[in-house]
């Protein structure tokens, strides 16, 4: 007997821009759930550091991309350098993962990452916003993100 799968994607494909093309950049914190480019060359692997970030490009999850915004919060933490605060970020997007994850197929090297201001200019004008990601990491070098062209996270209804 052969059984049919419906595959409904879980994450934001109608929300992001229909355009398979990343469109101009979004600063990381105006960032809303969908799919981003961690750059203009989204078919490509990216690699993970702290100092190219905050650069988003939308783009559509069915186009390639490297990040899946799912969850947008508030800390609790006001002092966002302190350990509790990088507790809190963890746990938050760990429970909201989850929950998004729950019964789905996702690859074996799905991780979630977070952004959150830095302090100053960046805290005073964002609060303690909170932006929780997937992310595909390369298995041979998990500081390279893979370019995926499917949304990250889909479940299969049988």
């Amino acid at each position: 007997m052969k059984k049919t799968l419906l595959t409904a994607t879980l994450v934001f494909s109608l929300l992001a821009p229909a355009s398979n093309a990343a469109t101009a950049g979004t600063f990381y914190l105006d960032a809303k759930i969908g799919c981003y480019a961690a750059d203009k060359s989204p078919t490509k692997s990216h690699k993970w550091s702290t100092t190219n970030y905050k650069t988003l490009y939308a783009t559509s999850c069915k186009s390639p991309h490297h990040y899946e915004v799912y969850s947008i919060t508030k800390l609790k933490a006001k002092n966002l350098s302190s350990d509790a605060a990088q507790k809190e970020a963890s746990t938050a997007c760990s429970k909201a993962a989850r929950s998004k994850i729950n019964g789905a197929d996702v690859p074996a090297t799905l991780t979630f990452a977070y952004f959150f201001p830095d302090p100053g200019a960046e805290q005073k004008k964002y609060g303690t916003k909170m932006i929780c990601f997937f992310r595909v990491a390369d298995a041979k070098s998990d500081q390279y993100s893979l370019s995926i062209s499917k949304p990250i996270v889909t479940v299969n209804y049988i």
